[in-house]
C-alpha cells in the first residue's frame, strides 16, 4: 500500500475577513491495482490544476476506482464530476448526501473495514470496536467521529508499519492540533475533544484537513 499527496491543504482565517484562503488536503492511496482519494478539492479552484497534480502522479481521474471523503462540506467535495469510474464513500448521516442522487456511491451506517488487496471497496465489513491497526494489510479502517458534521469520518491505514489518520477537519491543521483547538464552525464542536483524543493515541501520522501531514510522538517517547 502507497500513500500520496495530491495536494497540501490550506486554510488562513482572519477575524476581519473571515475565511481568505481555503483548499482540502486531497490524498491518493494505492492498493496493487486500486486507487482510492480521499477528499477532492474547494469547487472554486481549477480544476485542471487539480488534474494536473494527478497527472504528476502519472494517474488521470478516469484511473480513480473510489473517493472517501471525511466529510461533505463543500469545499472537499469540489470537482467531484472528473471521477467518471468512481465510488463515492460517506457516511449516510452527511446531510449534503443529495449532491450525490444520480452519482455511484457506497453510503455507510458506521465503521468499516475496507480490503483493497481484494478490491473490496465495494463490500464494508461492518464492526464493533477498535481493530487491531497494526494487522490492518491491504485494508482501511473508518471510524465515525461525528461532530464536524454528522457523519464526519476518520480514514485510518498502516502504511510500512506507519499509522496514518485522514482526519479531515476534526484537525483544520497543525497548529490546530498544537494549540488543542477543533475547527471554529461545526455542527456539535464539543463533541469533537473525544475524536481528537482518539485520532492523537492512534495515529503516528495525521493527515489533517487543510494542511500539510505531521507525526505524532507517542507517550512512550518513540517516534517515527
Amino acid at each position: 500500500m502507497e500513500f500520496r499527496l495530491i495536494r497540501q491543504g490550506v486554510i488562513e482565517i482572519t477575524p476581519a475577513d473571515g475565511v481568505k484562503e481555503n483548499r482540502p488536503s486531497s490524498s491518493l492511496i494505492i492498493c496493487d491495482d486500486f486507487k482510492v482519494v480521499i477528499d477532492i478539492e474547494h469547487p472554486k479552484t481549477e480544476v485542471n490544476d487539480y488534474i494536473k497534480a494527478l497527472k504528476v502522479l502519472g494517474l488521470t481521474p478516469g484511473d480513480i476506482d473510489a473517493v472517501i471523503f471525511t466529510h461533505l462540506h463543500p469545499d472537499h467535495i469540489g470537482h467531484k464530476e472528473i471521477f467518471t469510474k468512481a465510488a463515492f464513500v460517506f457516511q449516510a448521516a452527511e446531510k449534503l448526501a443529495f449532491y450525490f442522487k444520480n452519482d455511484k456511491k457506497l453510503v455507510l451506517d458506521g465503521d468499516v473495514l475496507f480490503d483493497l488487496g481484494s478490491n473490496g471497496i465495494l463490500k464494508p465489513e461492518y464492526i464493533n470496536g477498535l481493530p487491531d491497526l497494526q494487522l490492518l494489510g491491504e485494508r482501511l479502517y473508518l471510524h465515525l467521529i461525528p461532530g464536524h458534521t454528522r457523519g464526519s469520518t476518520v480514514i485510518f491505514a498502516n502504511i510500512s508499519g506507519i499509522i496514518y489518520a485522514w482526519a479531515g477537519d476534526t484537525f483544520l491543521n497543525k497548529r490546530y492540533f498544537d494549540n488543542w483547538e477543533p475547527p471554529g464552525s461545526s455542527w456539535k464542536q464539543e463533541m469533537i475533544y473525544k475524536h481528537m483524543e482518539f485520532i492523537k493515541t492512534h495515529a503516528d501520522v495525521i493527515i489533517p484537513g487543510h494542511g500539510a501531514p505531521f507525526e505524532i510522538k507517542r507517550s512512550t517517547d518513540t517516534f517515527i
